[in-house]
Order: C-alpha cells, then sequence, then structure tokens
C-alpha cells in the first residue's frame, strides 16, 4: 500500500560549487563546508536530474530475445537556472576561470567592476557540485565529485524577466575512482530482503 509520506515535492532547493576534490559533507543534513560556495537563488523551475544509457544487447541463436544487456555508458545530468548575476555563474557560463576575471575596485564616483573575457575551448571550467532539495524536513542531497556544463540557455536581458543562467551540468568521472554522484535521502527505509531458501 502507498505511502503519502514518501512523496517529495521540492518546495526549495540550493545549489553549491567548489574545486573539484573538496570534501562533500557526510550526512545529508550537515552543513556544507567551507570549500563550498552558494550559487545563489533559483528559479521556482527547480532541478531537472535526468540518466541516460547506451546500452549493447547480444542475440544468441535459437533464442527470441537477447541473451546479455549490456550498460555501455551511463550520463548524468542537473539542469539548474540561475536567477544570480555572480562570479561563480559568470565563470561557469561563459567557461571563464575565476582566476582570469579582473574585478577593479570602487573610486569615486565609478563603480567596482569585474571584466573577463569570452572563455576559449582550452580554459575548461570544472567543479564540484552539491544540491539540496528540500521539502518540510525532508532532503535529498545530490553530491557531484567533478561536472561540467554541457548546455546552456540563451540569456535574456529584458524589462520582464531577470538576466538568467540556465545551465545543464554533466557528471564526468570523479578523481581516484570514486564514486562519480553521490544520492543521500532523508527518511527512506531500506527494506529486509528475504533470506534465500537454503533447500
Amino acid at each position: 500500500m502507498g505511502d503519502a509520506a514518501n512523496i517529495i515535492v521540492g518546495t526549495a532547493g540550493k545549489a553549491y560549487r567548489a574545486e573539484v576534490g573538496a570534501t562533500f559533507p557526510t550526512g545529508p543534513e550537515e552543513p556544507w563546508g567551507a570549500d563550498f560556495s552558494d550559487m545563489g537563488f533559483i528559479t521556482p523551475d527547480g532541478l531537472e536530474e535526468a540518466l541516460e544509457e547506451e546500452r549493447t544487447q547480444l542475440d544468441a541463436w535459437g533464442e527470441d530475445a537477447p541473451v546479455v544487456d549490456l550498460a555501455r555508458k551511463r550520463t548524468q545530468t542537473f539542469k539548474l537556472v540561475f536567477r544570480e548575476t555572480n562570479a561563480f555563474n559568470l565563470s561557469l557560463y561563459y567557461q571563464v576561470k575565476l582566476a582570469s576575471m579582473t574585478s577593479t575596485a570602487a573610486a569615486t564616483p565609478k563603480k567596482q567592476f569585474l571584466s573577463f573575457g569570452s572563455g576559449s575551448v582550452t580554459d575548461t571550467v570544472e567543479v564540484a557540485l552539491g544540491l539540496d532539495v528540500i521539502m518540510s524536513g525532508k532532503r535529498h542531497r545530490i553530491m557531484i565529485a567533478r561536472c561540467g556544463v554541457s548546455d546552456r540557455e540563451a540569456v535574456k536581458h529584458s524589462s520582464e524577466e531577470s538576466s538568467n543562467f540556465g545551465m545543464t551540468f554533466t557528471a564526468l568521472a570523479a578523481p581516484g575512482g570514486a564514486q562519480s554522484v553521490q544520492h543521500m535521502i532523508t527518511e527512506v527505509t531500506l527494506p529486509v530482503e528475504p533470506e534465500p531458501d537454503p533447500g
């Protein structure tokens, strides 16, 4: 029988970024470490997570169904639309490393400003990404050890909407053979598997 308590509606969420190799929290309700920076407000569309697989099926003589089904490649993507114009989002959207940006201090009457050139294809920006999906006490935490931006929405500058940065992150192989993506979800129980029949 179904249990409505198991339904998660992401009423709020946060995204955090850090340098690849940063240490993730060990639990879904622990605070993010000093290495992680809040990426700012996200549009109400929330997080769109997708998992795609490329598979190879092997047939056998006389069999009417495949005898082997192999996963060749698994691609996980995470799409978010950020409302804030900050250095972290600009770096990822334009593929410019923070170290390649210049901040010019304010000097009355001139305002402080950030300047950078368009990123080159060799100036790849990769980050560790932390995502929290939150609903009335429940939390689904997703930790991506290494990822890059694989798709970008057009930025619209108008009087009717904020200048948003829509980005799709693709999980990449993690350093040192670690798990590329790790999930932690509160209040989800693990069922007890029945013991195999020894007879």
